[in-house]
């Protein structure tokens, strides 16, 4: 189970008949997450004219989220999550802040404007697959770390957040299709104590370096 999304906040910004419109995207965890970013960018930049925006969910779910924010219906929200579909992006919102220049555009101006600034910000961004996976911490001695590079590299694991101490604690992401292989060797490595290692949770994670 994957998906391909945005990987960090970005943003483009593009001109037309004296408009400014600047498109941003970022990944979210959901919809909420980013109705939240979406209300981020509203609190940041008050004085915009609209933010239309969408938003899509994960795979599974299905869901998505959109609005024109004050524009003509049908002209901004929706372009822009066409742009989402056709890029084929998941948990990943894009929001367009625009800033009127005084020269009205027209509702057809209008949908070509917000589709091609979402399209920019889609291009612009940097985009990766996020696949499901395993989230375990581990705490090991030295001598048993150096020995966890093979079965990270056998599993297709990362280690993403590790600290150095009397003994080496990481936490570790390994795709849910690798997770009993990862676990069969993990505890072959470390002779089978439970004490070493411990499940935390399931979420989407990126393995782009």
């Amino acid at each position: 189970m994957e998906y391909l999304g945005a990987e960090r906040e970005s943003e483009v910004e593009y001109e037309i008949s004296r408009s400014r419109f600047i498109a941003r995207i970022a990944p979210a965890e959901g919809v909420d997450a980013g109705l939240e970013y979406v209300a981020a960018v509203k609190r940041a930049y008050p004085d915009a004219t609209h933010h239309p925006y969408a938003v899509t969910g994960s795979p599974e779910s299905g869901a998505f989220r959109f609005s024109d924010d004050g524009e003509p219906h049908g002209t901004s929200g929706t372009p822009i999550l066409n742009v989402l579909k056709k890029k084929e992006l998941y948990n990943t919102v894009i929001v367009v802040t625009r800033y009127f220049g005084g020269i009205k555009l027209g509702a057809g101006g209008l949908v070509q404007a917000y589709s091609h600034a979402a399209a920019l910000a889609a291009d612009a961004a940097s985009i990766a697959r996020f696949r499901l996976s395993a989230i375990f911490r581990a705490e090991l001695d030295y001598s048993e770390f150096r020995l966890l590079d093979p079965l990270l590299k056998a599993t297709e694991a990362r280690i993403y957040d590790i600290n150095y101490a009397e003994r080496t604690t990481a936490e570790i992401a390994v795709p849910v299709v690798n997770r009993e292989r990862f676990e069969s060797g993990f505890r072959a490595l470390t002779e089978g104590r439970p004490d070493k290692i411990g499940y935390l949770k399931s979420k989407y994670f990126t393995y782009k370096r």
